[in-house]
């Protein structure tokens, strides 16, 4: 039996301000990766909520690993994003008072692979985003381009079925393509559905980056911006 897709937006329209009022549609299979231009970090953040159930719509549907977010119950719905990495545009607070579990807690929570294998993982995660190590103690001792480091491991750690990463573009995080599409393509290579959220930056402008769909969201929805093949 063929797997349902990772990600299926079917005509999908948010009730939100942030949101087009175009229906989007957008189906992604496991491997895929689709980058999409979005101008506004604001915008970027409403549609990766729709993506993940946590924006109501206003028709349409959205399903992730072939379960409608909208018609299963919410403890049903918590677990599944559970199997979503996400790295947010706000990527964690300086308020935080201990980076390693804001790392590995939602990992911890929703599956049973030991600690210290988590832990190894996000330890080579964390050297790949160019760390030297998991970070431990309060957010506020680390720089923001550390805590943008240690939000890159929190998204990939732990064998997510699909990866957001909301990157509307700064230089710190144009310092951090090269990292992210390496462990993007690692993913892929297990299975990860990747959705790269871009604004204007060298991730756009690099058309030797194929991915499965390259793709702009403004007010008329979700439009291509150029044809390719999928990527082996």
């Amino acid at each position: 039996m063929t797997p349902p897709p990772t990600l299926a937006l079917q005509a999908a329209r948010g009730s939100g301000e942030r949101m087009p009022l175009a229906a989007l549609n957008l189906t992604l299979l496991a491997g895929d990766f689709a980058l999409i231009e979005v101008m506004g970090s604001r915008r970027g953040a409403a549609f990766a909520d729709l993506c993940c159930g946590l924006a109501p719509l206003a028709s349409g549907g959205a399903h992730f690993l072939g379960r409608d977010w909208h018609a299963i119950p919410r403890h049903h719905a918590d677990a599944l994003r559970g199997h979503i990495g996400r790295l947010f545009h706000v990527p964690m607070r300086q308020d935080t008072p201990d980076v390693a579990t804001r790392v590995l807690l939602a990992r911890l929570h929703h599956t049973r692979v030991p600690e210290a294998t988590l832990r190894a993982e996000a330890t080579r995660l964390a050297l790949r985003f160019g760390l030297p190590g998991l970070p431990a103690g309060p957010a506020r001792r680390l720089t923001d381009p550390d805590l943008l480091r240690a939000a890159c491991v929190r998204a990939f750690i732990g064998q997510p079925r699909l990866v957001i990463l909301e990157l509307p573009g700064t230089t710190q995080q144009d310092d951090l393509v090269p990292a992210l599409l390496e462990a993007g393509t690692e993913a892929r290579g297990q299975g990860v559905a990747v959705i790269w959220l871009a604004g204007a930056g060298p991730v756009l402008r690099d058309r030797s980056i194929r991915p499965t769909h390259r793709l702009r969201l403004n007010d008329t929805g979700l439009a291509p911006m150029r044809t390719l093949a999928r990527a082996a």
